[in-house]
């Protein structure tokens, strides 16, 4: 009984790190928020804190990781609770979940990509863990488009999942959700609807 609650108490703490270590990052960036500013924030020794993540890179992909639980859940609720019959339709919705993040003042950009930018060819398993990502999201869309009938539903989904990255890049520097209206118009051509 008492391994379970040591083991319970481990999980909670490693969550609390990871939550926090997320908020961070997102809002200041991944070099620019130390190791230091997260132990102080949470209250948890720099020992701890190796204990459960090897490296600032380990925690950094058990961030990228809680972000695509979170992002990956609400994107595919979103398609899923949609009254759109149609599955092209369906899939191109999420770019209307994209445009309501952004217009909700949402403009950080995704958090996995900004990982990927910041530790490009600096750190595979960050870049792993982004792919991981992007891959569950590409899968999701190809779903809609197999099931729409779409001819080579596969490389229509990259490229939908491309317009859909892009679209995140541009509504962060422009600051408006205009260019995810230009992507899903694009989307809509590439899937001929």
């Amino acid at each position: 009984m008492n391994k379970e609650i040591e083991s319970g108490s481990k999980s909670l703490k490693r969550d609390e790190m990871i939550k926090y270590a997320y908020d961070l990052f997102y809002r200041n960036g991944f070099h620019a928020t130390g190791v230091d500013t997260i132990t102080e924030g949470t209250g948890i020794s720099k020992r701890t804190l190796y204990k459960h993540f090897t490296s600032k890179e380990g925690l950094i992909t058990a961030t990228i990781d809680h972000y695509h639980q979170l992002r990956y859940k609400a994107i595919s609720d979103y398609l899923e609770k949609s009254t759109i019959r149609n599955p092209v339709d369906k899939a191109l919705i999420i770019f209307d979940f994209l445009s309501a993040l952004v217009n909700s003042g949402m403009l950080d950009g995704c958090f996995a990509m900004n990982a990927k930018t910041e530790y490009a060819n600096k750190a595979k398993e960050i870049e792993a863990a982004y792919d991981t990502y992007v891959a569950a999201v590409q899968q999701l869309i190809e779903s809609y488009l197999k099931e729409g009938k779409i001819a080579d539903y596969k490389s229509i989904a990259m490229q939908v999942v491309m317009l859909f990255e892009g679209a995140i890049i541009r509504s962060k520097a422009l600051g408006n959700s205009q260019p995810v209206k230009l992507a899903k118009a694009a989307a809509k051509v590439i899937c001929n609807q």
